[in-house]
């Protein structure tokens, strides 16, 4: 089967705890229903989710020698993701992240980066990249060995083997943003943003001025992650608001690195940006109803069947 899907950058164990809506007394200890590990990241869960499409999709970063390594390199490989170009590293742990989740189901975080800052621009096979039909980029600021002018050398090294390209953004907990994107911004054809992190990375305020700074640089395609509004997207022809499914949200963790999956579906299958765009909303509304960012699709029947009963209406 060809290769269709390549994504670089974070997958993570995310040990997520739910419902925590306040932290124990110092030195005490309170008792919650529900403690589990999945696996997360930006690139791991894209990968993931596509290839529970029926898609074909490759992971390329860095993993431990440690136990959180096994477990993601090996669920990846069980969601049939190819994982033949994972760095395995013994001196730094896999990167991993403990979850908060309320019972409304929104989620704060306490991340490792790990190993994650030890991929670096030599780690990219480019004879393996070149087999594929797009590149992905899933992990500004969690994978810093890549930001800044290298990711941007990787980028226009894809474009010019063929790919097309995109790009996922993490939130910055060093407050650094716009400079560790800004080289790769003209090699990107799609880029993809949370709100609140957009609006930090772009200096703007509205989903359409954030599209209108981030294609600016030369993508064709803005998509902004509107969390329980939906999300915003933006092509040369029109621009598109699409509502959030009302469905019971148990955990939001990757609903937005599932959606992108989504919308690279659609891409990849030459959909126009509506279709694409209703695709990746209907995949976020499933990935909340379940814990962890890659357990609620399991295949391109379900989303069609959730689709057909639970349709939104597209503003254009």
């Amino acid at each position: 089967m060809e290769l269709e899907l390549v994504s670089v950058g974070l997958a993570c164990a995310d040990v997520v705890a739910r419902p925590v809506d306040s932290l124990p007394e110092r030195g005490k200890l309170t008792l919650i229903p529900q403690l589990e590990i999945h696996l997360g990241g930006l690139a791991g869960v894209t990968a993931t989710v596509y290839a529970a499409l029926g898609g074909r999709a490759a992971f390329i970063g860095a993993l431990g020698d440690d136990g959180f390594g096994s477990f993601v390199q090996g669920t990846l490989a069980n969601r049939n993701v190819d994982v033949s170009h994972v760095k395995r590293v013994s001196d730094v742990g896999t990167a991993a992240t403990v979850v908060l989740v309320s019972d409304d189901g929104e989620r704060s975080f306490l991340h490792h980066a790990g190993c994650s800052q030890s991929l670096f621009e030599e780690d990219i096979d480019f004879d393996f990249v070149g087999r594929a039909r797009h590149l992905h980029w899933g992990g500004p600021a969690v994978t810093a060995g890549l930001d800044g002018p290298p990711m941007g050398r990787v980028l226009d090294r894809a474009k010019k083997l063929g790919l097309t390209t995109s790009m996922d953004t993490c939130y910055d907990g060093a407050g650094k943003w716009l400079p560790r994107i800004e080289p790769s911004l003209p090699h990107l054809d799609i880029v993809m943003s949370s709100l609140e992190e957009a609006r930090e990375y772009t200096g703007c305020r509205e989903p359409e001025s954030i599209a209108d700074f981030f294609r600016s640089y030369g993508p064709e395609i803005a998509m902004i992650k509107l969390g329980e509004h939906g999300m915003f997207v933006k092509d040369s022809q029109q621009s598109i608001r699409v509502p959030a499914h009302r469905v019971e949200v148990r955990d939001t963790t990757g609903a937005g690195d599932a959606s992108c999956s989504g919308f690279l579906y659609g891409y990849l299958r030459g959909w126009d940006t509506q279709k694409s765009a209703r695709f990746a909303n209907a995949i976020g509304g499933m990935t909340v109803q379940a814990m962890g960012g890659s357990e609620g699709v399991r295949s391109l029947e379900d989303v069609q069947a959730f689709l057909d009963r639970a349709s939104v209406d597209i503003e254009v």
